[in-house]
């Protein structure tokens, strides 16, 4: 096709010393000059011989020896056409670009006649920035060949080049004159007609490419692509759906108008359109998911989750055997806390593709956020058998052992997990919180306060540790100017937490500041600890060491009716007195 070899010669031009004119290197092409008429036979045959060599030597790739007898074979005859044109060639395929572009002048100005001299100035003119040389050259060259599609092709890039827009699109109409309406002419021509800001006319291109065109799916394309980016969005519209009835099954084109509707903020046409893409299975897994995550990133509403698991849900119902569409649909039901389905899903994941990590992670959290720490001990210890060395599965084995109140098995595998720990400060952060937790459950209180100080280094403001480490300092007697820094450090992050007012109060209580912890606590109080015993009791201690037994006793019996009071407060209640 006259198109296909238009396009092969562009490729060719791409490099103005490509292989221009080289079938025009034989004598036979050239006139003899007045210099060569007055050479003796001796030295036109050696020039020959010279230049014959030459060329030989260049096809073989021996560029050095090939200049240097061209450069004997110019010294016989300077005027030589074609040995200028070759060392031009020779020049420029070596960087020398101004030195070519002398030699191919004077190969041009020698040989008139020889159009692809004329082709090589004009690309050497161009790459040394002799703009004007460049497109006046391809301008005769049009006027010797007005239907060489290459020469009206290459003129017309050499105008958009130059930034004349208006003759360029001439240049095109012409070739399309020649080669007649083709998508990538109709996309040039548009693209002058917009730098030209005549919209109505690059328009018209696309409609007149359709009109050359018209069952084809193609065209509409690009036109709605046109449209849609340039403020004609009705044109748009109408080009997509001309798609979907030219291509029911086109598996692009309802992705294509979902993103137009979502620009446009249609956003219920856009999801319509999403789920009916979706649903074609010749749009392949992988791409779905790109899109879905392209669709659906960043902070998202309830309903934006929502849809991102119905498009999954259509993912794993058009490619229902596909290992990739069940994970995913695992991983929407994850993110919209779907854990109980998630997890049964999740369960066959491992059965069926052991190997996959993510999966385990995922059915180890959904465990953890499930409350289901028996069966969080049973997943960790098995995905550990399969993934030694990943470090996660051994925090929520952990985890799970530590809630179960199997201290020692948490330590273990605490242990054991922080040690595989490599370049994740925010995980090691967490397994050392957790092992102070579970060291001092195991009233191993220097390793707990040890652990603790390993948090801290990481991560200075973490307030669960600064508010955990405070209060077991308080409740142990010691080191109590540092946990009151500490507590306060938390009250100062987090001044509405209950815990960290109370844990605050409870360090004042213990430095025998009474009034100061008093008023911190009636904060703690104030900010939900009315349900939690161990704050009402703290509340009532502190009351009791003020002197108001009275309000103190009445504070310990609303402890007594909620959880987590102290084992002494029944004594308290008793005997009308502090224990400790």
């Amino acid at each position: 096709m006259k198109l296909i070899a238009t396009i092969l010669m562009v490729l060719t031009f791409t490099l103005p010393w490509g292989n221009v004119g080289a079938q025009n290197t034989s004598r036979k092409h050239h006139k003899k000059h007045k210099k060569e008429q007055g050479l003796s036979e001796k030295q036109k045959l050696e020039e020959s011989d010279l230049f014959s060599r030459a060329i030989s030597l260049k096809e073989t790739g021996k560029l050095r020896a090939a200049d240097s007898l061209l450069q004997l074979a110019l010294q016989i005859n300077p005027l030589d056409a074609a040995a200028n044109y070759e060392k031009a060639r020779l020049m420029a395929a070596t960087g020398n670009k101004k030195q070519a572009l002398l030699l191919s002048k004077k190969a041009m100005d020698t040989d008139t006649t020889n159009v692809w001299y004329k082709v090589l100035f004009a690309r050497l003119s161009k790459a040394n920035g002799n703009y004007t040389d460049y497109v006046k050259t391809y301008e005769k060259l049009v006027k010797l060949q007005p239907e060489n599609e290459d020469f009206v092709q290459e003129m017309a890039m050499a105008y958009t080049f130059t930034g004349d827009y208006a003759n360029a699109v001439k240049a095109y109409v012409d070739l399309e004159n020649l080669v007649g309406v083709q998508p990538f002419l109709s996309q040039k021509i548009a693209a002058l007609y917009l730098r030209l800001d005549e919209k109505d006319k690059a328009l018209a291109e696309y409609e007149k490419l359709i009109k050359s065109q018209p069952d084809e799916t193609r065209p509409y394309a690009l036109l709605a692509a046109f449209a849609a980016k340039n403020g004609f969005p009705k044109k748009a519209e109408e080009a997509y759906h001309k798609i979907i009835e030219l291509n029911p099954k086109d598996p692009y084109v309802h992705i294509s108008l979902a993103d137009f509707y979502r620009k446009a903020g249609k956003l219920e046409l856009s999801f319509e359109e999403l789920k009916q893409g979706f649903a074609n299975a010749q749009l392949d897994v992988q791409t779905k998911i790109n899109l879905l995550i392209n669709y659906y990133s960043g902070k998202l509403t309830d309903e934006q989750r929502g849809q991102a698991l119905e498009l999954a849900k259509i993912i794993i119902k058009t490619h229902p055997n596909e290992q990739l569409s069940k994970s995913f649909y695992a991983s929407m039901l994850y993110e919209n806390k779907k854990y109980a389905e998630a997890r049964k899903l999740l369960r066959k994941l491992v059965v069926e593709a052991p190997n996959n990590y993510p999966s385990w992670e995922q059915l180890l959290f959904c465990d953890l956020y499930l409350e289901d720490y028996q069966n969080i001990i049973k997943d960790a210890d098995t995905s550990i058998d399969v993934f030694p060395s990943r470090p996660i599965p051994y925090l929520l084995g952990g985890i799970g052992n530590f809630q179960l109140k199997n201290y020692a098995a948490a330590k273990t595998q605490l242990e054991k997990g922080k040690n595989l720990v490599t370049g994740n400060q925010a995980l090691l952060e967490q397994f050392y919180s957790t092992l102070g937790d579970t060291y001092h459950e195991l009233k191993m209180k220097k390793a707990a306060y040890k652990a603790y100080d390993e948090v801290l280094k990481l991560n200075p403001e973490n307030t669960v540790v600064l508010n955990n480490y405070a209060y077991y300092l308080a409740l142990d007697k010691q080191q109590l100017d540092k946990a009151a820094q500490m507590a306060k450090k938390a009250v100062a992050a987090d001044p509405y937490n209950q815990n960290n007012l109370d844990t605050y109060a409870w360090v004042l209580y213990n430095q025998k500041k009474y009034e100061q912890a008093l008023s911190w606590e009636e904060k703690a109080i104030n900010n939900g600890g009315k349900s939690s015993g161990v704050v009402v009791e703290h509340y009532g201690d502190i009351l009791y060491r003020m002197g108001k037994k009275k309000e103190a006793i009445q504070q310990w019996q609303k402890a007594k009716k909620l959880k987590d009071h102290s084992d002494l407060l029944n004594k308290k209640l008793k005997y009308g007195k502090i224990f400790e």
